[in-house]
């Protein structure tokens, strides 16, 4: 069983809405996703927002920024917040 002691919170802008289901899929494969929500930013763009949980010892917030931009169709990953659980 996995140990998770980091929640981080993300915002990763996909510069394609039609991609949003394989951009949240490919999420649930790189960490334990918490909790999942689209939110608009204005002119009728919107973000992913992400409540990650991971185990620190995996890697910190750079490596999971690369991995989620890897995804593809990701134009911009934001970390707002990284807390210990």
């Amino acid at each position: 069983m996995t140990e998770y002691n980091v929640a981080a919170q993300v915002k990763i802008y996909v510069d394609d809405p039609a991609a949003m289901p394989a951009v949240k899929s490919g999420l649930e494969k790189i960490a334990k996703v918490n909790k999942l929500w689209e939110e608009d930013v204005g002119f009728g763009i919107k973000v992913l927002k992400a409540n990650l949980l991971m185990d620190d010892s995996k890697g910190g917030m750079d490596q999971l920024e690369a991995k989620i931009r890897k995804l593809g169709n990701v134009s911009e990953v934001e970390v707002e917040t990284v807390t210990r659980v």
